[in-house]
């Protein structure tokens, strides 16, 4: 293999490398809402469908509660004392912030994959460059998102968690946090592809608020009832089977697949493809 060489600042200016059907880039991977559980353990599932299946960019976990392992390589919350009540709008920065420096600054392009909250923090550090705001950093470039189970409309919380702000802004769908994050999904500089993934079977998130179609995403996946994947299984369910699903791509008609892949294996094939899901 031919060691990589750090990119000139000529290439840095020129913007993000092309789209292209890659193995070799850096994935990120947000978890949701665990407050006091294990950290890295989350993406274990993930880690191993990407390695067998011969993904050569470097995976990394995300932390953002002050309890989180280290498991976790990359932590976006402020100082590292991450809580509950820390914004999703001050994890999104922290998100931005790390992207560009390990890899945008460097002329590289990453992909993220986001579970329930985790994609409503990809969003953040999505929007927060789009609109500019100056405490995000001036270059992002981020080729492909996956969401899975994120309450892109809102969430099915019980009583005992709205108490925390986190909870209030997955909950409440006119709040602050997502009147500022806006109705639709941000592009990252050079154009971002969303695929989005939810489930009828998810007595968290419903299949519609998981995918909604109004919010810009170019590939939507719902899979049947039939399917059997919980909320907590859209993130870790990678193996053989049937797996009934309907999907859309680009505003087209809905087509639906009876023998589906399983999530974790949608979530690596859209981050393969550049132009198909």
């Amino acid at each position: 293999m031919v060691e990589a060489t750090a990119p000139s600042q000529a290439a840095i200016e020129a913007g993000p490398p092309p789209r292209k059907n890659s193995t070799q880039r850096p994935v990120f991977f947000v978890k949701g809402y665990t407050p006091g559980a294990a950290c890295g353990s989350k993406w274990n599932s993930a880690a191993k469908l990407f390695n067998r299946s011969g993904w050569e960019g470097p995976l990394h976990r995300v932390g953002f509660y002050e309890e989180d392992d280290p498991e976790c390589d990359v932590r976006i919350d402020p100082e590292g004392k991450g809580t509950v009540d820390t914004s999703l709008k001050d994890l999104g920065r922290g998100l931005a912030w790390k992207i560009h420096d390990m890899y945008s600054a460097k002329g590289q392009t990453v992909d993220l994959v986001g579970h329930s909250m985790g994609g409503l923090i990809i969003r953040a550090a999505l929007a927060g460059y789009a609109k500019g705001d100056p405490t995000w950093p001036d270059t992002l470039y981020v080729e492909d998102v996956v969401t899975l189970g994120t309450p892109h409309k809102a969430a099915w919380l019980g009583a005992v968690c709205l108490p925390n702000l986190q909870c209030r802004e997955m909950y409440y769908p006119r709040g602050a946090f997502r009147s500022w994050l806006g109705p639709k999904l941000s592009q990252a500089q050079g154009g971002t592809d969303w695929t989005l993934v939810s489930s009828n079977a998810d007595f968290s998130v419903s299949a519609g608020n998981g995918a909604p179609t109004d919010v810009g995403a170019q590939h939507l996946v719902r899979y049947s009832e039939r399917a059997d994947l919980g909320h907590s299984q859209l993130r870790t369910i990678r193996r053989a089977g049937a797996f009934p699903l309907r999907y859309t791509n680009n505003g087209g008609a809905w087509g639906g697949q009876r023998n589906g892949a399983a999530p974790l294996r949608v979530a690596m094939n859209a981050l393969y493809w550049h132009s198909r899901w």
